[in-house]
C-alpha cells in the first residue's frame, strides 16, 4: 500500500514571537478532509504567549505532551494552568476570547474541529481542562494505549465522530485495529516505523481510510497519535461555504 507520508519539513511549518514558539501543520496545503479545521505541533523553544484572540462555532482540543501551558478565556475570566499530560476541550459556540501562555520546552497538539457551525454558533461557549489522571495507559494486544476522546475515553465531542488514541510501540511488528468507515490521521510523535511498508520518521504524517486494520513495524520504541475522523459528514461544513 502506498500513503502519502509528509515529513516534518515537507508541512508548513512556522516561527512565531522570533522563533519563541515554532509549529508544524500537517493540514496545511492540502485540501481538508472529513470535519477537520486545523492542526498544529506547536514546540516552545523559550516561553511564548498567544494574546487575546476571537473564536466562534469551532471547537478545539488541545493536548499538552511536554511542559505546560496557562489558559486564559472569557468564559472563565481566569488563568488556568494545564500541566503536562493534560487536554483542554473548548466549544468556543457563540464566542470567545481567549490567550495561552506556553512554558520553556512545552509540546501540544491543537487540533481544530468543524461540530456543524448552523447549530454550535447558538450554543454558549464551554470550556473544560482534563488534568493527566484522567487518561491512563492500557495494555492492549502487543502495544499500550492512552485514550483521550471517543466512546470509551473521557472526553466527548460535539463533532461527530471523533476518536483519539496515543500508541506506545516497542520495537518490532504491531496490528492495530481501524474503522473501515473513517479516516485515521497519523502523527508519529517519537521513534521510526514502516506502516504498510512505508516509512515515517518523527513528525511525520499520513491518513488512511476504508481499512479495517493496518501493519506497522517499529524500528525503535515509538509513539504514535491516531485521530480517527468520519469519511461522511452529514452538515454543510464552515470551509464548504
Amino acid at each position: 500500500m502506498k500513503l502519502q507520508i509528509k515529513t516534518k519539513q515537507e508541512q508548513h511549518n512556522v516561527s512565531i514571537f522570533g522563533g519563541r514558539l515554532h509549529e508544524n501543520k500537517p493540514l496545511s496545503g492540502e485540501q481538508l478532509y472529513s470535519n477537520l479545521i486545523y492542526w498544529a505541533n506547536v514546540e516552545a523553544n523559550e516561553e511564548g504567549t498567544f494574546p487575546m484572540h476571537p473564536h466562534e462555532g469551532i471547537e478545539i482540543l488541545t493536548f499538552v505532551f511536554e511542559g505546560g501551558l496557562e489558559h486564559f478565556d472569557t468564559a472563565t475570566d481566569k488563568w488556568t494552568p494545564l500541566p503536562a499530560d493534560a487536554v483542554q476541550h473548548i466549544q468556543a459556540g457563540s464566542g470567545l476570547q481567549h490567550s495561552e501562555k506556553y512554558v520553556k520546552g512545552s509540546r501540544a497538539f491543537q487540533i481544530w474541529f468543524d461540530p456543524d457551525f448552523s447549530k454550535s454558533l447558538k450554543k454558549e461557549p464551554y470550556y473544560k481542562d482534563y488534568q493527566a489522571n484522567a487518561f491512563i495507559w492500557e495494555n492492549e494486544n502487543t502495544y499500550q494505549v492512552k485514550k483521550y476522546v471517543g466512546k470509551d475515553a473521557p472526553i466527548q465531542t460535539d463533532a461527530f465522530g471523533i476518536s483519539a488514541k496515543r500508541f506506545r510501540l516497542s520495537k518490532g511488528n504491531h496490528t492495530i485495529g481501524l474503522d473501515n468507515n473513517s479516516f485515521h490521521s497519523f502523527y508519529l510523535m517519537e521513534g521510526n516505523i514502516e506502516i504498510e511498508g512505508n516509512k515515517m520518521t518523527k513528525d511525520s504524517f499520513t491518513k488512511t481510510s476504508n481499512l479495517d486494520k493496518i501493519t506497522i513495524n517499529a524500528m525503535e520504541d515509538s509513539e504514535l497519535f491516531i485521530l480517527l475522523s468520519p469519511i461522511k459528514v452529514d452538515y454543510k461544513k464552515v470551509t464548504d461555504r
